[in-house]
């Protein structure tokens, strides 16, 4: 992505823009998504967690023993049920107008920038996210539906990304031993600063 920006800048005006560099990183990240859901909840599952709305989803158990597939639906039931992602937040760390270009300086407190919500249509909505959307349709017709590979569909998807990767891995990050890079795109801004280890590693509550 920070290649993309070397020759796309990280602005509103610009999040239409579509291209095949963008169709590679869209389909990738939304699949590394895909796979990343479907591990998080066996993990919980299988360590003892029981989601809230676990018993809406067909074929449960079956999932968790991966002798079926989870789907993105199921991802909205569960996850949105369990860690309410429709709230969260995180900070756009190369907005043009916004630009936090080294965010380890700054208290996390202090970063409010660009602000993105790639799960807010799980709120109250039973349409798809419209970076899911846009895999979907790009995975069944790359040629007809290229265009979709926009840059915002990107940037939402690596969003979404990171939050699902940060819940998984939450305890790493709340201890502080994350490597500082994970924070040079996002800025996590649904958990409250609680201090610094060392310059460059926060940690959280």
């Amino acid at each position: 992505m920070f290649d993309i920006f070397r020759y796309v800048s990280c602005h509103e005006k610009n999040f239409d823009t579509y291209s095949v560099i963008l169709e590679s990183l869209l389909v990738d990240t939304c699949s590394f998504f895909d796979s990343l859901c479907q591990t998080l909840i066996r993990e919980k599952s299988l360590a003892g967690m029981t989601f809230k709305h676990e018993s809406q989803i067909g074929d449960f158990k079956r999932k968790v023993s991966d002798a079926a597939e989870f789907n993105f639906g199921d991802y909205r039931t569960l996850l949105e049920g369990d860690f309410v992602l429709s709230e969260k937040e995180v900070n756009l760390n190369p907005y043009e107008d916004a630009l936090y270009s080294n965010p380890m300086r700054y208290a996390p407190d202090k970063i409010s920038g660009y602000l993105i919500f790639p799960f807010r249509e799980w709120a109250d909505s039973t349409s798809p996210s419209p970076w899911w959307r846009a895999f979907t349709d790009l995975k069944h017709d790359r040629l007809r539906n290229f265009r979709e590979a926009k840059l915002k569909n990107a940037i939402h998807a690596l969003a979404a990304t990171f939050i699902i990767l940060a819940i998984r891995n939450e305890n790493e990050f709340k201890a502080g031993s994350i490597t500082p890079e994970l924070y040079d795109l996002f800025f996590p801004k649904y958990w409250t600063f609680k201090g610094r280890v060392m310059p460059g590693i926060f940690l959280w509550s």
